[in-house]
């Protein structure tokens, strides 16, 4: 009997193709599992719960066997919960005035101690060194704050009205065609009753049991529309009429008067700073963030930037400086929304403050370091410390000093990140990137390559994967920067490309989630890892056995930063601490892990066949299903579990009469869990 075989899955997730068409061994779906160097499809660990961590702590790294987290409260405010692996430790990051940390837009290690760039509750950005704060580093920015104190989901519907003024009760005498915006608002002609505000009650009426949305009532002879839906969008469309006979009407109104419950419009000195009005949504928090990201998505001129933190939203100006101070902030707000400046008398920008002889850089949120230094981001600057020491950023004498690679290429105006790229360095906009080599001595540093049209949306996908590739997440999918010969000149490889379309679609639907994406290499079998939401691009990659493969893990929370100690890879959700597989790597859980298989035809796709069974090999319990409808995956029955490999004890039965058969395997059993390949037995039938 023939018999289609799954030999391997080496080709892990693909979603280039139709189902119909794809590759056999390419697989639909492959979750909570990744391709083993053998070409096998095993189950991911466990996520290991390790600790509950102090709320008043955010962020996460490692090294050396030692775990930190980062907090800007006093270290007596901080307590870990007993039970705590006692390798984990706090750092502070104290705020001159006191203001509460945020986020660590950054952090890595250098000689040793930690580097870190750290945001606070006013929008302030500042580096700190081992603790301390680095005061080359000046953030001399003016801002406001205003908190969104009220408001919710809604708005008024804008409306329009027409008014009868005249007609008989001959019934050639109507109201033949009215429209909004060339949308018929009634089905048929309404005939003149005789008296107009009969007539009107009538035209309303029919309106109203129309099915395009809009609404209706009559006052007198006066009939007044309203539109489907609140909001502006209505406003000014256009109403018109066509009349048969003796029938008049007259004092139209267009559509006006819709609201959203939204901020309208934002200026500071005059001068708008979002291109369109932010409708509340969700929450109050959650508007603010969204106000904050309408601010930093808008060109304005001057720039100004923005950060949200809880319900309040900090305005800052985009450069330092005292000339900011005292610029009116105005705020437009429509419907129920309302705002308040705190304190409530700021109604202007204040903290503006020139660099001193000593201080000058606005500090950025990304730094890593390369060779003798500390590199940092700030707008399109790429800043460089002293030699040996990452607290000397002025001090030209040292080596200090800056580049500004928005006059070496155009897109760099915004640099997201860094990436060591052979004996250079790799500089990250969203629609550039620029190699450099770079060394002590500055005046040596020389720009090698700079490639147009890519670059990363996230700071914290950008991962170094071997000796010559770095992998970065790019608007178009996952990306990687390869060397095609001995140059070791740059170019753009596609390596996400089997998941593109999924990854796209992830960023469609959450950009912000996107921008906050976390990687790492995870080093036991050098896989990486990106995390977008809720989900984990995992990427398996054995040249030897040509194993190029993708898959996905869902941990069930949402990956805030990843680390590795030395020992075990963690990642921070929230104020939880877990590592994968535990401290051996070898821990599993009950995670489901499901793979489906494309439709496969046995290379005769016009040819039905009868399907009557299949073998496999595996590990643990799975439960096997097929669809055998190519117009639906979905369309599938459950037909046996498995419990161990079966050639050689009895094919599991199958009974399918179809051209195509797609199968599915799904594994809920805790422990371990692996499937190695597949054979599906058939006859031959006739042509389709």
């Amino acid at each position: 009997m023939p018999y289609v075989l799954i030999e391997d899955f080496r080709g892990g997730l693909d979603s280039r193709r139709m189902n119909q068409t794809a590759t056999p061994g390419s697989l639909i779906e492959l979750t909570n599992a990744h391709i083993t160097r053998g070409g096998e499809i095993e189950k991911r660990p466990a996520f290991v719960e390790l600790a509950t961590l102090p709320s008043n702590t955010i962020g996460l790294a490692a090294a050396g066997g030692q775990i930190y987290v980062f907090g800007s409260d006093a270290v007596s405010s901080v307590t870990f919960a007993a039970g705590t692996p006692s390798n984990i430790s706090y750092i502070r990051l104290q705020h001159p005035s006191g203001e509460a940390l945020t986020d660590v837009l950054s952090s890595d290690f250098y000689n040793g101690q930690i580097y870190a760039a750290a945001r606070f509750a006013d929008g302030r950005i500042y580096h700190y060194y081992n603790g301390v704060r680095i005061t080359d580093w000046f953030d001399g920015r003016a801002r406001s704050t205003f908190e969104v104190t009220a408001g919710s989901a809604g708005g008024t519907a804008a409306t329009a009205s027409i008014t009868v003024t005249g007609g008989t009760a001959n019934p050639s005498d109507n109201l033949r065609v009215l429209r909004i915006n060339n949308v018929d608002l009634i089905a048929s002609p309404v005939a003149h009753t005789g008296t107009d505000s009969t007539t009107a009650t009538n035209i309303a009426t029919a309106i109203t049991n129309g099915s395009h949305g809009y609404t209706a009532a009559a006052s007198g002879a006066v009939i007044t529309i309203s539109a489907p839906l609140v909001g502006i969008t209505y406003n000014a469309f256009q109403l018109t009429f066509e009349i048969q006979g003796a029938v008049t009407m007259g004092s139209v109104v267009h559509m006006s008067g819709g609201v959203d419950n939204a901020v309208t419009n934002i200026t500071v000195n005059g001068v708008p700073i979002i291109g369109s009005q932010v409708v509340w949504g969700t929450s109050h928090s959650y508007t603010a963030s969204q106000i904050a990201k309408e601010i930093n998505d808008f060109p304005s001129s001057p720039e100004y930037e923005a950060t949200a933190i809880n319900q309040f939203v900090n305005i800052i100006s985009k450069e330092s400086g005292s000339s900011f101070n005292n610029l009116a902030v105005a705020i437009v707000s429509a419907g129920n929304v309302t705002t308040a400046f705190d304190p409530v008398s700021q109604t202007y920008l204040d903290g503006g403050a020139n660099a001193s002889s000593v201080q000058g850089y606005t500090p950025g949120a990304f730094v890593r370091p390369v060779k003798t230094k500390m590199y940092a981001l700030s707008d399109s600057l790429l800043h460089f410390s002293g030699i040996d020491d990452p607290t000397e950023w002025n001090d030209t004498s040292t080596g200090a000093g800056f580049i500004n690679l928005a006059n070496h290429s155009r897109g760099s105006e915004d640099l997201k990140s860094i990436a060591s790229y052979f004996n250079n360095i790799a500089v990250f906009a969203e629609e550039a990137v620029q190699i450099w080599f770079v060394d002590p001595d500055a005046n040596l540093n020389q720009q090698i390559q700079v490639l147009q049209n890519t670059g990363t949306i996230a700071p914290d996908s950008v991962v170094e994967f071997g000796d010559n590739d770095v992998f970065y997440l790019n608007l178009s999918g996952i990306r990687s920067l390869r060397s095609r010969d001995s140059s070791n000149a740059a170019f753009v490889g596609d390596i996400g490309n089997p998941i593109d379309s999924l990854i796209v679609a992830d960023i469609r639907t959450n950009r912000a989630a996107a921008e906050e994406a976390q990687a790492i290499l995870e080093p036991r079998d050098g896989r990486y890892f990106l995390s977008i939401g809720s989900k984990v691009y995992v990427f398996s990659f054995f040249p030897s056995s040509k194993v190029s493969a993708w898959s996905i893990y869902e941990p069930g929370f949402v990956v805030d930063r990843w680390a590795y100690d030395g020992r075990q890879t963690l990642c921070r959700s929230g104020n939880k601490l877990y590592s994968l597989g535990g401290e051996n790597g070898n821990t599993y859980d009950a995670s489901e892990v499901v793979v489906q298989m494309p439709f496969l035809d046995a290379s005769a796709p016009a040819t039905y066949k009868t399907f009557s069974s299949l073998d496999v090999t595996c590990e643990n319990t799975w439960t096997v299903s097929v669809a055998t409808d190519p117009q639906d995956i979905s369309l599938r029955e459950e037909v046996a579990t498995v419990h161990q490999t079966t050639f050689g004890l009895g094919r599991v039965t199958l009974s399918g009469y179809s051209t195509h058969l797609a199968p599915r395997l799904v594994c809920s059993a805790s422990g371990a869990a692996k499937l190695g390949n597949l054979a599906i037995h058939y006859e031959g039938g006739e042509s389709g």
